[in-house]
C-alpha cells in the first residue's frame, strides 16, 4: 500500500493537535479539583485578598489621577504667573522708556525760523501729555520723567537741548496717541499753539497712522535709592497691660 505525501504530514498535525487538546483539558481539570478542593474559608481569604489589592489599586489610580491634575493645574498656575510677570514688565519697560514702541499719533515739526524757547517746548510736551500721549520723543531723544528740557548759549546764540544734547532744526516732537485727542490738546483755544501764534511761531502739525519712538540710550542709574520697609511693631503681651489700664485714673 502506498503512502501518499500529505499523510504523513497531516498525521503529525493531528497529533500534535491531540496532544495540546489533552494538555489544555488536563489542566483545566487540575484548577477545577483545586478551586472544589478547597476550603470555603480559604476561598472566601483568597476573595478578600483579590478585593482588597482590587481596593488598593483603584486607590493608586485615583490618587494619580489626583496627583497629575494637580501638576496639570501647577502648570497652568505657572504659566498664568509668568504671563502676567511679563505683561507687568511690559508696562514697566513702557513707563521707563527701555523699550521703543510704535502706534498712530502726531508729529509737531518747528522749523528754525520759528521764535521757539525752551519753555515752549516744556509746553508743548505737558500738553501731550494731559491730552493722552503714551510715549513722546523728541528728534529721536526719548522723553521720560527722567529728561531735562532746557538751554545752552554759545556765543550769543541760545540752543535747546534735551539731557544736555543740543537739539538741531528742524526739531520734531513725535507723540504716540489718539491723533485727534493730541491735536485738539494742542490746538485748543488759549492754549499753546495760540500762545505761540502770538510771536509769529506756527508749529506745522501732522496726524499720522505709524509713529515709532525709540528707547532711551543711557537708561537712569539709581545710587541712593532703596527699599522701604516699615519698622516691626513689638507685639503686645497679655502681661504688659492690665485690664484696668484703658480706663482713666480717679
Amino acid at each position: 500500500m502506498k503512502i501518499q505525501r500529505w499523510q504523513l504530514p497531516m498525521t503529525v498535525v493531528f497529533l500534535c493537535v491531540g496532544i495540546l487538546l489533552s494538555l489544555q483539558f488536563q489542566a483545566q481539570s487540575q484548577i477545577v479539583s483545586d478551586l472544589y478542593m478547597q476550603r470555603t474559608e480559604n476561598l472566601i481569604a483568597m476573595i478578600r485578598g483579590l478585593s482588597e489589592k482590587r481596593q488598593k489599586l483603584a486607590l493608586e489610580i485615583y490618587d494619580l489621577s489626583n496627583k497629575l491634575s494637580v501638576q496639570m493645574e501647577s502648570d497652568r498656575d505657572e504659566k498664568q504667573l509668568i504671563s502676567n510677570l511679563n505683561a507687568e514688565l511690559n508696562k514697566l519697560n513702557t513707563v521707563t522708556g527701555t523699550t521703543a514702541l510704535k502706534g498712530p499719533g502726531l508729529t509737531i515739526t518747528i522749523e528754525n525760523s520759528m521764535p521757539i524757547l525752551y519753555i515752549d517746548i516744556i509746553n508743548i510736551i505737558n500738553e501731550l501729555w494731559a491730552a493722552g500721549a503714551e510715549a513722546i520723543s523728541i528728534n529721536g531723544h526719548r522723553i521720560t520723567f527722567h529728561s531735562m528740557i532746557f538751554y545752552t548759549e554759545e556765543e550769543y546764540n541760545m540752543s535747546i537741548t534735551v539731557n544736555n544734547l543740543k537739539l538741531e532744526y528742524p526739531i520734531i516732537i513725535r507723540a504716540i496717541g489718539d491723533p485727534n485727542n493730541l491735536e485738539k490738546g494742542l490746538t485748543i483755544p488759549g492754549g499753546i499753539m495760540d500762545n505761540l501764534a502770538l510771536f509769529r511761531a506756527y508749529p506745522f502739525l501732522e496726524k499720522v497712522t505709524s509713529i515709532t519712538v525709540p528707547a532711551v540710550t543711557e537708561p537712569p542709574s539709581y545710587f541712593f535709592l532703596q527699599e522701604y520697609k516699615p519698622p516691626e511693631q513689638p507685639a503686645a503681651t497679655a502681661e504688659s497691660q492690665l485690664p484696668g489700664d484703658d480706663y482713666p485714673q480717679a
